[in-house]
């Protein structure tokens, strides 16, 4: 009988050039048998790249939990994955086109072809490169995967034009040995699949969790008062940090109560210019107008005088009337 097997106990899947390291590891141990759900006609989300994309399953007659090692059979070979949702999580009504079906629970078998094409995979890596280097210095080979029986793989690259990659898929299928299929990707992409460390010291979030990429702009950078100096706001990658979109809400919430840098406000001790906000401390430092002193006042004291929106002092500018209920029975 095929057993199961837990996702600590397999080769990390996550990409291909440490798993070399790792393949020689311990054999896989049994795992106790766990309270799954008992739905059979349910649905399952699972992933074959870790912080990839979810393929939502059918899992025939297999009673699955989260964390169940799969086999799942596709129109370009057999592909181990692992569950993420288990059938009690997903709506199957909001599930919509083909369904790939779960062949099996993964078993030793699996498990062990499973390390041998990351293995593999790992090798030829470098053989691609090699032949696109051949062709184009400037095209880069970003992952490569095989399926289980090592007869169909999957080869991303980066270039810096449009290319339909046919000449790289001829090559790396006669070469290899496979049928690879090629597909051209960003340099974010490429970063995802490789891993890596970032500026703050841990393992990228691209390639650790984050499954799709946000829309960063520099006005991201700008609004949370870093300098815009490429060094500092890119990521190995080369483009914009991905984090600078996780705060940003929260800055922009922040900010849009204070005045904006450079205005002139009124306060208790006579009217100011913004100098500079630090939206962390929600601090506001300014120059009185009459005295030249600089100053610094909680944004929490604006809000109260202003209300919930300061307005700048300006000609052009219509001034919103203070929302205290003194000013209003004076109106």
């Amino acid at each position: 009988m095929t057993e199961a097997f837990d996702r600590a106990d397999v080769a990390d899947v996550r990409g291909v050039a440490d798993v070399a390291d790792r393949a020689d590891a311990a054999p896989v141990a049994h795992v106790p048998a766990r309270d799954h759900r008992d739905d059979k006609d349910g649905v399952v989300g699972v992933r074959f790249v870790e912080a990839g994309p979810i393929a939502y399953c059918a899992p025939g007659s297999l009673n699955l939990g989260t964390g169940d090692y799969v086999v799942v059979r596709t129109d370009r070979g057999e592909r181990l994955g692992w569950v993420v949702l288990a059938p009690d999580q997903v709506l199957g009504a909001n599930v919509h086109g083909p369904m790939r079906v779960i062949d099996r629970l993964a078993g030793e078998a699996d498990v062990e072809a499973y390390r041998e094409q990351q293995r593999r995979a790992a090798e030829d890596l470098g053989r691609a490169q090699a032949i696109a280097a051949r062709r184009d210095a400037r095209v880069r080979v970003a992952s490569l995967i095989y399926d289980l029986s090592g007869e169909h793989g999957d080869l991303t690259f980066v270039a810096r034009e449009q290319d339909e990659g046919e000449w790289l898929r001829r090559e790396t299928s006669r070469q290899l040995d496979a049928d690879i299929q090629v597909q051209q990707v960003g340099d974010r992409d490429r970063a995802k699949s490789l891993g890596g460390i970032g500026q703050c010291g841990r393992a990228l979030c691209c390639s650790s969790w984050q499954v799709e990429f946000p829309a960063i702009s520099i006005k991201m950078a700008k609004d949370q008062g870093l300098t815009p100096n490429p060094s500092k706001i890119s990521g190995v990658c080369g483009r914009l940090l991905c984090c600078l979109s996780f705060e940003i809400d929260a800055y922009r919430e922040i900010l849009g109560t204070l005045p904006k840098v450079g205005k002139r406000i009124s306060t208790p001790v006579g009217r100011a210019r913004v100098l500079s906000i630090n939206a962390l401390t929600e601090v506001v430092r300014m120059r009185i107008e009459d005295t030249n002193e600089v100053v610094e006042m909680p944004g929490a004291a604006l809000r109260q005088q202003y209300g919930t929106t300061v307005r700048p002092v300006e000609l052009e500018d219509e001034v919103e009337r203070p929302i205290h209920a003194q000013d209003r029975d004076r109106r």
